[in-house]
């Protein structure tokens, strides 16, 4: 299970608003501080998010928590929104070779085939993605109420760098 601290920004019936900050993967990179997307990341900040997340307590607003999300959704959501408009714009491609061998003109039709397959195949997966997004197993979870916040800019250090 892949987890992040965030804050409690409000409640309501059955389910907590949090809000985190989205990590890169530059954080934890030992060659960081070397690497232009690096340098680019930590100049830049991060971006925040608001999740809803179903608790069955009341939470204060203000408060730190834990949550967490299966590696099976994030699997999922990797899938469809990479691999799903690559394999259409793939087989786009084989389409537009077979029209162009049959038609003997040149590579315009196999990039335009290519693009068209390609942009059906990310309208497929926006559509499907919504649906992943109603799907009550690839919502976050709470693990634990960690207690009273600190300041924003401490938690998101903790959370991307190392203490000296």
């Amino acid at each position: 299970m892949m987890t992040a601290l965030a804050e409690v920004t409000g409640s309501g019936d059955g389910y907590l608003t949090v809000r985190c900050q989205q990590k890169t993967s530059c954080g934890s990179c030992a060659s960081k501080s070397s690497c232009g997307t690096g340098v680019v990341s930590n100049a830049l900040p991060g971006k925040v998010l608001d999740i809803r997340v179903p608790s069955s307590e009341p939470v204060p607003a203000g408060t730190l928590v834990e949550i967490g999300l299966e590696e099976q959704t994030v699997l999922k959501s990797a899938m469809l929104v990479y691999v799903l408009p690559l394999m259409f714009a793939i087989g786009g491609a084989f389409i537009g070779q077979f029209l162009s061998d049959l038609l003997e003109s040149g590579e315009g039709i196999i990039i335009l085939s290519s693009l068209l397959a390609g942009g059906l195949g990310m309208g497929l997966a926006r559509r499907f993605s919504r649906k992943l997004e109603q799907d009550t197993g690839s919502t976050p979870s709470l693990i634990r109420v960690i207690g009273a916040s600190v300041a924003g800019a401490a938690v998101i250090n903790a959370a991307t760098e190392d203490s000296d």
